[in-house]
């Protein structure tokens, strides 16, 4: 009957718990009475140290006096402080150097330790037994059988809470067990407490409808939450495409902004702003190198007749034709072809001296004048105005930076190279001078 009490009603587990903190209430106060009074033995036994050479001076000091006629009686005296007191060591030092020591049988941990002066005598040093819990049970038998009693306890309590755990909190372990196993990918399905064939306790029985409305509703939640997820989770990648598409044309348009500030937009070679940078290098390089650097300035001559005669765009393909001439003819690593602006190109020549770079010049230009681009609107009075089938021609001005002929800066070398231009211009285009 008892068995079967306990395991349909729920009411036996506060008993349980109350009864096991009785349990812990006792077992600390035990533990802390038991605290208390070993410091408090700890302090009587320094006391009793301290009281020692007070009560046994004149019987030292005798004993002292006659050693040599009775040794035994100090001894004797050593040895009945140490019994009587429940010390551990006793030891007497003479003015003179001799020692004197009586020792307990006792192995326990030492505890205390104190040194005495005897006046006119020697010293005296005394060591006591330390006060722990074990000694403290040891000598006070109601303590000890109050723990003993309160240990006997303890265990009745542990065995009857383990019955408890095995009769009424099976069903809460069965509980256990299903909800571990529960899918909510699957129909739902009921947990129970009771394993089949036990009796439904009616406190059980309602706690279980409780939980299994919980785990319903549960399950419908998050049915409709996995369906937002996945929701979601298709609006992520869609994002995520329409991110890594707008991610790619900002880099397109990166890559064409960074090649737009380098490079010239109509004929594809390096712009104003790269040609500077290069001209700045490539001097100082010269200067720590004692090296050589030409520098060459070209011009289409007559564009702008040609423009007005063809159009435009006829005359952005004859730059653009020119562009493509300076690149083949000009294809060192080192080498530099740039569109400075309008009609007017650049030629970089790291490592020339101007007979070299004159060369390579000459090239260039009789490579142009064999592509016979014809003009058509050359003005009258020029020498190539002269016949119907005038084409389209180029100036330059050369200058070079060497050892004997150096430039104080890059600036001066490109107005020497512009001033070689504006003196081919001047002796009637169509070649290429010099600067001194």
């Amino acid at each position: 009957m008892t068995h079967k009490a306990i395991r349909i009603s729920v009411g036996a587990r506060p008993l349980l718990a109350l009864f096991v903190f009785g349990l812990l209430l006792v077992a600390l106060s035990s533990g802390w009475q038991l605290r208390e009074t070993t410091q408090r033995r700890a302090v009587e036994a320094d006391a009793e140290l301290s009281a020692i050479p007070l009560l046994y001076a004149g019987p030292l000091a005798y004993s002292l006096q006659q050693r040599l006629e009775r040794p035994e009686a100090l001894h004797g005296l050593l040895h009945h402080i140490l019994t009587r007191h429940n010390l551990r060591r006793v030891e007497l030092r003479t003015r003179d150097g001799q020692q004197f020591r009586a020792l307990s049988d006792d192995d326990g941990e030492p505890g205390q330790s104190a040194e005495f002066s005897l006046a006119g005598s020697g010293e005296l040093r005394l060591q006591a037994s330390a006060s722990t819990i074990g000694d403290t049970l040891r000598r006070d038998p109601l303590l000890r059988s109050a723990l003993i009693h309160l240990t006997l306890a303890t265990v009745l309590g542990l065995v009857a809470a383990l019955l408890l755990d095995r009769w009424l909190l099976r069903q809460l372990n069965h509980l256990s067990a299903q909800a571990r196993r529960f899918d909510p990918t699957l129909p739902p399905q009921t947990l129970t407490w009771l394993e089949p064939g036990e009796p439904r306790p009616r406190e059980l029985l309602q706690l279980e409808q409780a939980l299994d409305h919980v785990r319903t509703s549960l399950g419908d939640e998050l049915h409709r939450e996995q369906s937002r997820g996945r929701e979601l989770r298709e609006e992520i990648a869609r994002q995520h495409r329409a991110l890594q598409q707008a991610e790619r044309s900002l880099e397109a348009k990166r890559r064409e902004l960074a090649s737009m500030e380098r490079h010239d937009a109509l004929t594809g070679i390096a712009n104003r702003r790269e040609f500077d940078a290069a001209l700045r290098r490539e001097f100082k390089r010269a200067q720590r190198d004692q090296g050589r650097l030409a520098l060459a300035i070209l011009d289409v001559d007559h564009l702008k007749p040609f423009n007005e005669r063809h159009g435009r765009s006829a005359g952005d393909e004859v730059l653009r034709r020119l562009a493509r001439l300076l690149a083949e003819h000009f294809q060192r690593d080192t080498d530099l072809v740039a569109r400075l602006g309008g009609e007017e190109f650049a030629v970089l020549l790291p490592g020339f001296d101007i007979e070299s770079a004159q060369g390579l010049m000459e090239a260039l230009r009789e490579g142009w004048r064999a592509l016979a681009v014809p003009h058509g609107a050359l003005p009258e009075g020029t020498p190539e105005g002269k016949t119907d089938d005038g084409i389209v021609t180029i100036s330059a001005g050369l200058a070079a930076s060497q050892p004997g002929h150096p430039y104080l800066s890059p600036q001066a070398l490109l107005q020497a190279a512009d001033e070689a231009l504006y003196l081919a211009k001047h002796m009637g285009r169509d070649r290429l001078c010099l600067a001194s």
